[in-house]
């Protein structure tokens, strides 16, 4: 359920995955248009592409009028065509650790949304809030075709996910959402797009994961990210607050390796607080997120991290002069 804030650069993914799309669309007898081609040839000799040259390849695939497409290519996506953060999966020694890193490097790979992470009743749940414009629903088909694939690799095992949701209407026959997600329990319309795998899924550990290499693949991964965004200290703890809304001052402070002494002196040059940057954060994603008619007073007080529904129906009260209902009415 997070949402990004703006871009301080133009966005745009790794040059290896759209390659892999197109490579995977000539595998399936997927022919693009010629202009489209010449523009993805002439960009060859960059390592990432504007988000938008993908937003018009993906714009051509959902013309072709094959909604099979999404899942067809993200069960087709190896770990190679993810660059860094594909070894960083592949050396993770549980999926729970492949996830934290997925949560905090997937812009990476492409700055189209934000995944996160959250404890679900049935297990652990993984959620990705997109901010397409166009074919939403071929693309977070094949974003998730990829996880459920990734979660193979990294696990080394045959492991299946619990649940999944999407947003969106139902594209396809059941039998080829089990072709990607196997007996997973597949929702539609829901209010976020998440994959959920058990308890015990997600904390299987391989063994012969070698703790230097992931190490150094977590160097490599955050020199990556600070070359991609350049960010002040401040910026960086806003765009942790809007992926993770929850921390508290001494998680976010952990999260960004500095101490709460200089979270808090860079905070207040900022002329700002930890407590008025996370009500500012959470209030933004409040008033987003009920635009969605399936989130309750409860998920939203849940998701943000408040003790329990009273303490944030009385933050909703603070920020907007009414109660959950009545602005959602008024609205």
């Amino acid at each position: 359920m997070n949402k990004q804030q703006q871009p301080l650069c133009k966005a745009s993914v790794t040059q290896s995955f759209t390659q892999a799309i197109v490579h995977q669309l000539a595998q399936l007898g997927v022919q693009l248009p010629p202009t489209l081609t010449e523009q993805l040839a002439a960009q060859q000799s960059q390592q990432r592409l504007p988000l938008a040259l993908q937003d018009a390849l993906w714009q051509a695939l959902e013309q072709q009028r094959q909604p099979e497409l999404g899942l067809q290519i993200g069960m087709a996506l190896q770990p190679q065509h993810f660059d860094t953060i594909g070894f960083l999966l592949l050396s993770s020694p549980s999926l729970s650790t492949a996830v934290e890193s997925l949560v905090n490097y997937s812009s990476l790979i492409g700055e189209g949304g934000t995944f996160s992470k959250a404890k679900s009743p049935s297990g652990w749940q993984i959620s990705y809030e997109d901010h397409f414009k166009i074919a939403v629903a071929l693309r977070i088909e094949a974003i998730f075709a990829s996880i459920a694939t990734g979660a193979r690799w990294v696990a080394g095992k045959a492991i299946t996910p619990l649940q999944v949701q999407f947003k969106h209407a139902q594209q396809l026959p059941t039998e080829l959402y089990q072709q990607a997600f196997g007996d997973a329990e597949v929702r539609f319309e829901q209010a976020q797009n998440s994959i959920t795998y058990s308890d015990d899924d997600w904390h299987f550990r391989q063994q012969e994961v070698n703790p230097l290499l992931q190490q150094q693949m977590l160097e490599l991964a955050q020199q990556q990210l600070q070359q991609l965004q350049p960010r002040s200290l401040t910026e960086r703890i806003e765009a942790l607050l809007h992926r993770q809304p929850w921390l508290t001052r001494p998680q976010l402070a952990a999260s960004l390796a500095v101490s709460e002494r200089t979270l808090a002196r860079h905070l207040a040059a900022a002329n700002t607080s930890y407590n008025a940057l996370s009500q500012q954060v959470k209030k933004h994603l409040a008033l987003q997120q009920l635009q969605q008619p399936h989130v309750t007073q409860a998920s939203l007080a849940d998701f943000l991290g408040y003790s329990d529904e009273q303490a944030f129906a009385k933050a909703f009260r603070r920020w907007t002069g009414m109660t959950f209902s009545d602005y959602r009415r008024h609205q």
